[in-house]
């Protein structure tokens, strides 16, 4: 499989109007589905700062693709680690699991922020590159001297998928299915270049989001009830 501008510009043109969509539709629904269906269009905006990295990569303009890479990781270290479980809070009707959930949110946004502000005041800290026909971030973090980046990956993962996987809701525990099963096939066939691989797959697997706001809307307009 082969990455490049046109994939991630491609992924941001079906993305953002499907997220524009989901979100719009998502107030006819019984639940605050907003952030949830937000989560297409912040991948697809995601997917069209990687598309503008990629072109200056291969123009080979420096300052321009650092800039880039840096808004690419506020999405992926930053973003997803608060959106995702507040996305599963706001849905929870499980008194205790939505307490664990906006904890979780906010845990996942200070450690985010630990990994991600240490970027910004050091320059040479993340270097961006072509590797294999795919992004390869390589950044480095303030724990690294004392734990891999591999346990930080597991970190990252509990964080994101805990809050979807034990959700009472069923489309967050799907969401969370899917995007487990993309981290798997990301760590087994593309770890050389995992961030921009696996935010790849997962903005592809949000359009099932896009596909759940469709067909429960289309209930709610024809039943008169939400689903």
């Amino acid at each position: 499989m082969c990455f490049s501008a046109t994939a991630s510009f491609t992924a941001a043109a079906v993305l953002i109007p499907a997220g524009v969509y989901s979100i719009n539709q998502s107030r006819l629904l019984d639940k605050p589905y907003w952030a949830f269906a937000m989560l297409p269009l912040l991948f697809g905006v995601q997917q069209l700062i990687e598309g503008g990295l990629w072109l200056s990569l291969q123009d080979s303009r420096a300052e321009q693709a650092h800039i880039l890479a840096l808004c690419f990781m506020l999405f992926s270290h930053v973003i997803w680690l608060g959106w995702v479980p507040y996305s599963a809070y706001l849905t929870e009707e499980a008194p205790k699991l939505k307490r664990n959930f906006s904890s979780l949110a906010i845990f996942g946004v200070l450690f985010g922020l630990t990994m991600y502000v240490p970027l910004l005041m050091n320059e040479d800290w993340l270097t961006v590159s072509i590797v294999r026909h795919s992004i390869h971030y390589q950044p480095y973090f303030i724990f690294d001297a004392w734990v891999s980046q591999d346990f930080v990956t597991v970190i990252y993962a509990c964080i994101l998928l805990i809050p979807l996987i034990l959700s009472s809701d069923p489309y967050h525990r799907m969401l969370g299915v899917l995007l487990f099963l993309s981290g798997l096939v990301t760590g087994a066939f593309f770890e050389w270049a995992f961030v921009s691989v696996w935010c790849y797959f997962a903005s592809i697997v949000s359009l099932y989001i896009f596909l759940v706001i469709y067909r429960s809307v289309s209930v709610v307009k024809v039943s008169g009830t939400t689903p």
